[in-house]
């Protein structure tokens, strides 16, 4: 994501975590009043100079004719992509910036001796030695603190301990922090101001337990529930640090700070690099030079959009994807900046009254060669389609740079990884946030995991930390408790076909496929299991398909009619019931040779005699 900045303009500097107590002791007054205000005056106009002497040494480029904005927010025009390569990579800085920063930080620690309680000149120092990565010396010197407020030297030590990936200790000591904090201080640091869209925002705001709520929205927010820690939390206490460092500081915009820099810097973070573009001269013989600050090209959102936040255990599979185009708040896992999806097939199974989940998963193939099998399933709401719309309705409307180029995600790499990958299953309790998990290794396989009946947010991750490569899926699923003399079915599960059908879900589970991409004409396998049937009740299955995505209850209402030549039923049967009480488990074979290459619904319907009838389906698309 870039930002523009007519004239020039700001944004800030991602920082970190933390984990430490820090210890301040008083100072006594060495200077009168009037000398720390010169002296302060004097540290300002120290870091005005060196900003100004950074930004006059980038070369300029010649700006691009035709490109809008994607988003305007007070004096600012954001652009998302635009890099024609998608290699852009963070430059080298050159030697003599790196030599202005050793005289500043030298003439800022000599006026500190002086005013060693002051906190700008604190939050500068450690501002600049944490931009050359310097992250022990500035933990060194917030500890020593030097008589400023002992909240503001532990959130600086917490946002080094951000910086090292240290990111439980970061929260600890963040909390430390906002426990010392003034309460109105520690009210702002804590609101997701900017940082949801107007459901999630409706839906923070309408909570009864603010705090349940905030918890739930850094839990769906956090990238990977394989590293330990919550980084996009403490990202968000540091990106609040640099607000408070940067305000009253000159930046490289050229620009007063104001609200709106505020609001880039908490959902954005900081600058990576800085251009200088000019754009061809005006009769007014204007200057058109401006300042490019660019942020993390693979940048994403991981903030949960508001169906998500309300209710995370009823969102469907499928349906909440990361925002890679055009992210509200932007954010690059540094241990995992390439975050892309991970194809999942999951399934619920009953045992007794606990839930079994299996969860098979693979990386999704790349960009190129999933777009004939990626159309949007019509019968799941786009969770980011009113963000999204409200946002293009508001640019249509004060867009004063012409209309904006439509942003293409960042191509996800290739899933062939080298090196180790480790992979999990995780279900967390929507309620009480308990966490259950299952780890593995490799980039692909299955998982089972046995858990209590409740609601859960589901995730299914792999991570190569060599290669700095994660996958994921996200989404919700619950099963509630079997009422006595009730049937029921599990969830389908597809099997890659050849070979034996399976006798037992436990025979089954190696071969479940991640994406259910069934090539035409070959066969595959279908599994699930019966609850609740009575010692030899019989049973009528069915077994037919539906074009696209339809929601369960139109499926079930199409299929329950005289099915059209285009909706065929596959095979029905009927089978004799069990000789003993206990959980049925069935498979089939399946060949669709007719079947044009597509997305369907494959749909089992289950009829016993005087009860209601049961039906399941899963989503599987045919390809060439």
């Amino acid at each position: 994501m870039r930002l523009h900045g007519k004239s020039r303009i700001t944004l800030a500097l991602w920082a970190a975590g933390a984990l430490m107590i820090v210890e301040t002791s008083s100072v006594e007054a060495q200077v009168s009043e009037a000398d720390s205000l010169e002296l302060l005056a004097k540290a300002k106009d120290v870091q005005t100079r060196f900003e100004r002497y950074r930004e006059e040494r980038i070369p300029p480029e010649l700006g691009r004719a035709g490109r809008g904005c994607d988003d305007l927010v007070g004096r600012f025009c954001l652009r998302f992509g635009g890099d024609e390569s998608g290699e852009w990579q963070v430059p080298e800085e050159p030697v003599e910036f790196g030599m202005a920063r050793v005289r500043v930080l030298r003439d800022l620690a000599k006026i500190a001796g002086e005013i060693p309680g002051d906190e700008w000149v604190l939050g500068q120092r450690v501002y600049y030695m944490s931009e050359v990565g310097d992250w022990d010396r500035a933990e060194r010197l917030a500890q020593q603190c030097g008589g400023a407020e002992s909240w503001w030297c532990t959130a600086l030590v917490a946002m080094m301990r951000h910086h090292r990936g240290e990111w439980v200790e970061a929260a600890e000591v963040f909390e430390q922090a906002i426990a010392m904090m003034p309460p109105e201080v520690a009210a702002d640091w804590q609101a997701p101001t900017y940082l949801l869209d107007g459901d999630g925002a409706d839906t923070f705001e309408e909570a009864a337990d603010k705090k349940a709520m905030a918890d739930r929205m850094w839990l769906l927010a956090d990238p990977l529930y394989l590293v330990e820690g919550n980084d996009r939390k403490t990202e968000q206490y540091v990106r609040q640090v640099l607000i408070r460092i940067r305000d009253g500081a000159a930046n490289a915009y050229g620009v007063e700070w104001g609200d709106d820099i505020a609001q880039l810097t908490l959902r954005y973070g900081a600058e990576k690099a800085w251009e200088r573009r000019r754009s061809l001269p005006t009769a007014n013989l204007q200057d058109t030079r401006s300042i490019v600050g660019r942020h993390h090209p693979k940048g994403q959102e991981f903030m949960p959009p508001g169906p998500v936040l309300l209710s995370p255990s009823d969102v469907p599979a499928d349906a909440w994807e990361l925002e890679q185009a055009k992210p509200h708040t932007g954010y690059a896992p540094p241990y995992a900046p390439d975050l892309n999806p991970l194809d999942t097939q999951v399934a619920r199974f009953r045992r007794g009254d606990s839930l079994l989940v299996v969860g098979a998963f693979a990386p999704q193939v790349p960009k190129e060669r999933r777009a004939t099998r990626r159309t949007r399933n019509t019968g799941i709401v786009d969770m980011r389609a009113r963000r999204n719309v409200s946002r293009e309705d508001r640019q249509r409307r004060s867009n004063p740079f012409g209309s904006a180029e439509v942003a293409e995600p960042f191509a996800p790499e290739e899933p062939e990884v080298e090196g180790p990958v480790v992979s999990g299953l995780f279900l967390i309790d929507e309620v009480t946030a308990e966490r259950h998990e299952v780890h593995g290794e490799g980039p692909e396989g299955a998982f089972q995991l046995l858990v209590p009946n409740g609601r859960y947010i589901v995730g299914v991750e792999a991570f190569s930390p060599d290669q700095k490569k994660a996958w994921r899926d996200r989404h919700g699923l619950w099963q509630d408790e079997l009422p006595f003399g009730l049937a029921s079915v599990s969830d389908l599960l597809i099997l890659k076909g050849g070979g034996e059908n399976p006798e037992s879900l436990a025979e089954a589970i190696p071969s479940a496929m991640a994406a259910i991409q069934i090539p035409a004409g070959e066969r595959f396998k279908v599994v699930w299991e019966l609850y609740g049937l009575a010692i030899g009740e019989n049973a009528q299955v069915r077994i037919g398909i539906d074009q696209g995505g339809l929601s369960l209850l139109q499926r079930a209402g199409r299929f329950f009619r005289v099915l059209e030549p285009d909706n065929p039923v596959v095979m029905s049967w009927e089978e004799a019931g069990p000789d003993v009480l206990g959980t049925v488990f069935r498979s089939v074979e399946l060949n669709l040779p007719d079947v044009e290459p597509g997305e369907y619904t494959l749909t089992v319907e289950i009829q016993l005699a005087g009860r209601e009838a049961m039906t399941v389906g899963r989503k599987i698309t045919i390809v060439p």
